[in-house]
């Protein structure tokens, strides 16, 4: 259908040629004036709207708002409420009493597939990580590389506390989110609220501290999905 409709398209450009060239008008001006014609009607009938600038270290979206409907929570994420709970209990920062760890990233996105809310949507939890490298400086590699673990609590960003703010601000400095067009509607909702953080200059040093989700029953992340 679209290919007939196209042909159509093509056929009434040519008819309007020959219309010109019966009112003796030139060759030249025959021309110029198909292609505005073309040009107008290429601009008003596209399929799609011109993509917007490829995203750049800061990304043009509120990340914290809308977060959780972009990556659809779990069964086994921490205070998940619905009938397939695992039964992860809500957390919070007070509970990350195990081991810290600093890692710097260069650039972004980290590698972290995803992220979880503490209890009152507050804090953020390491969810899935991406469990690979799959070339030398790989971006998506950096907190596989890193050692960065599934439960894990973001506790400061380049030396800004941020335990026990809110899931959104967290996310929204964070500013770790692979770009999916598949996602835009959640995205377009997320630009009409503010910001509650300014996304954080690279490179960018999270501390994480571990301890909390004792309870979470952590799914096999397979590396072959990944090839």
């Amino acid at each position: 259908q679209v290919c007939f409709w196209l042909l159509r398209q093509h056929i009434w450009l040519a008819n309007c040629y020959l219309a010109l060239s019966r009112m003796g008008t030139s060759k030249l001006m025959n021309v110029m004036a198909v292609a505005a014609v073309a040009t107008w009607w290429c601009k008003s009938l596209s399929f799609v709207a011109p993509p917007a600038a490829g995203r750049s270290a800061l990304s043009q979206v509120r990340l914290g708002h809308g977060y959780q409907d972009r990556m659809s929570p779990r069964a086994h994420d921490p205070g998940y409420a619905e009938k397939d709970t695992k039964g992860a209990k809500a957390f919070s920062h007070t509970e990350a009493t195990g081991e810290t760890a600093e890692v710097t990233f260069k650039k972004r996105p980290f590698g972290i597939l995803r992220y979880a809310p503490g209890a009152d949507g507050k804090d953020a939890m390491v969810m899935e990580i991406i469990p690979k490298s799959r070339y030398p400086g790989d971006p998506q590699g950096q907190a596989f590389a890193a050692g960065v673990q599934s439960g894990w609590i973001v506790k400061s960003i380049n030396g800004e506390n941020v335990a026990g703010e809110s899931f959104a601000k967290i996310m929204d400095i964070l500013d770790d989110e692979v770009m999916d067009q598949r996602m835009s509607q959640h995205f377009y909702a997320s630009q009409k609220e503010p910001r509650e953080g300014e996304p954080a200059e690279t490179p960018l040093t999270v501390v994480y501290q571990a301890g909390a989700g004792a309870d979470i029953q952590w799914p096999e992340m397979k590396e072959d999905i990944w090839e």
